[in-house]
């Protein structure tokens, strides 16, 4: 027995340090620039700012208010970690952010006691499913949160400790002044607290049992946690209104920004992710009992939720996944393989992944991945001592901001603090009337196009507008695009 455990705890390592190495690739969030842009400036300034502090956007609105304040202890992290180690440092703390959720994972297993025959399996998968979302940005710490506040509960639910519970609020605490993700955190809760009185009702007992109350009450206090933030009740309103937007289907966001569009449209990214859907589905059968209905009632909840959102695949995944494979242990516990060969396989699997990832430079990477942010275009800038104001694609925005801090203004980034500047951007690339008549009233200095979509291809029509208008001229070009200036500066 203890022989098989310690090889079950080989094949795990082996299958999390593969993961790790995958995890570790190049910084290509383009909104890192500007969340380490906000961490500096709220350690600088010793407060968390109102306004927008890179004169950008007019911040006066829920939307606004709610993204300028709501990641700031997250920002301050990142900004903490880049400033001390570089990227290579943030590229390690994402990787082992990542990791230790897979870790969880397989500890929230081991607490179900649910054989590696099914626990292995779900977690590569689950880790397969979290690959595309390595962006360097808070939201990796909602990741983190959520795992831990699972296997808090799920180990009080098991061995009946209630410090473990009682730790539930504080990191509720933590993760709202960190991430907005919190939010999705509480709901989990809650929907795990109606799971709980639902099994009472049909068990015919009390609701509120001994074991039911103080669950209750955390999960009660865990709300309040939530609000003790410096935007309070703002968070909710503002994901409540984002969302209403979304299904009456007129926000532009959809269109625009991955992380929320529908997980189907942005396939083959996903892919893994409907196959953990598929194996999600398969499992349900294994919910029906009494005393398991609360697991079920949040997995399919938080499912169809993660239906909404690109983002909120992480977060479904690494709930659901040791929930989905003690289902499956349950359904199919009858299939008996040696454990022995079930860990030796898992094992010489994930090493040879490692090897592979290794010989095609795919693992423990460093740096930025170059291509994706205009490095040469700012370093001409810096040279010649422009500045101003700027027109630039969204993707480029926060890597201006922090690059060009004093001396030039972007026109838009991935903060949105107002998502109504996205209307203007749209009209701009594409040269419509309306584009011509935003690109006068803005008074450019400066702009700093790509050739086109990195993704689809296409080409902006606002760069034949600008290379064939005789107030503009191009003052650098390389392989990433063009940087115009206007005649008159």
């Amino acid at each position: 027995m203890r022989e098989r455990k310690y090889l079950e705890y080989l094949a795990v390592a082996a299958l999390l340090g593969t993961f790790f190495g995958y995890f570790a690739v190049k910084v290509w969030d383009i909104d890192f620039w500007w969340h380490i842009a906000a961490g500096k400036n709220i350690l600088e300034t010793g407060a968390i700012p109102g306004a927008d502090p890179f004169g950008v956007y007019d911040a006066a609105n829920v939307w606004g208010q709610t993204v300028l304040k709501s990641q700031w202890l997250g920002q301050v992290m990142l900004y903490e970690i880049y400033r001390r180690f570089d990227l290579d440092g943030v590229i390690l703390l994402r990787a082992a952010v990542l990791t230790l959720c897979l870790a969880i994972v397989y500890w929230r297993c081991r607490i179900g006691a649910i054989a590696s025959l099914f626990s292995l399996p779900v977690i590569a998968l689950a880790g397969m499913a979290i690959l595309p979302h390595t962006g360097e940005r808070p939201q990796l710490f909602s990741f983190l949160y959520l795992s831990l506040l699972f296997l808090l509960l799920d180990g009080y639910m098991r061995n009946g400790r209630r410090w473990l519970l009682y730790c539930i609020p504080p990191v509720l605490l933590l993760w709202s002044n960190t991430h907005a993700g919190s939010v999705l955190g509480v709901v989990a809760l809650g929907l795990f607290g109606s799971g709980l009185l639902l099994e009472g009702r049909r068990s015919g007992t009390p609701l509120l049992t001994p074991a039911v109350k103080p669950v209750l009450a955390v999960i009660a206090l865990s709300a309040v946690a939530m609000l003790c933030t410096p935007n309070g009740y703002t968070t909710i309103h503002r994901i409540i209104f984002v969302e209403n937007v979304f299904f009456a289907g007129d926000n532009p966001l959809r269109d625009r920004v991955s992380e929320y569009a529908y997980p189907w449209t942005l396939w083959p990214a996903t892919r893994y992710y409907w196959i953990f859907i598929g194996v999600t589905v398969a499992s349900l059968p294994g919910f029906s009992s009494r005393a398991h209905w609360k697991q079920g009632i949040v997995v399919v909840s938080i499912a169809l939720i993660s239906l909404t959102g690109y983002r909120y695949i992480p977060l479904f995944v690494l709930l659901a996944a040791p929930y989905v494979a003690a289902s499956l242990n349950r359904m199919l516990g009858r299939i008996s393989l040696p454990a022995v060969a079930v860990n030796l396989s898992a094992m010489l699997i994930a090493l040879a992944l490692l090897v592979y990832g290794y010989r095609q430079g795919q693992v423990f990477q460093h740096g930025m991945q170059e291509r994706r942010f205009p490095a040469g275009a700012v370093a001409f800038i810096k040279a010649n001592q422009l500045g101003g104001r700027i027109f630039n694609t969204m993707n480029w925005g926060g890597y201006l901001t922090w690059q060009l801090p004093n001396t030039a203004t972007v026109f838009i980034d991935g903060r949105m603090l107002d998502p109504r500047r996205l209307v203007a951007y749209t009209h701009i690339l594409w040269v419509t009337p309306e584009g011509r008549q935003f690109f006068k009233q803005a008074d450019f200095d400066l702009a700093l196009v790509p050739y086109g979509n990195i993704i689809s291809g296409e080409q902006y029509p606002v760069v034949s507008y600008l290379l064939n208008h005789p107030d503009w001229r191009v003052v650098y070009r390389d392989e990433m695009g063009y940087l115009f200036a206007r005649r008159t500066q």
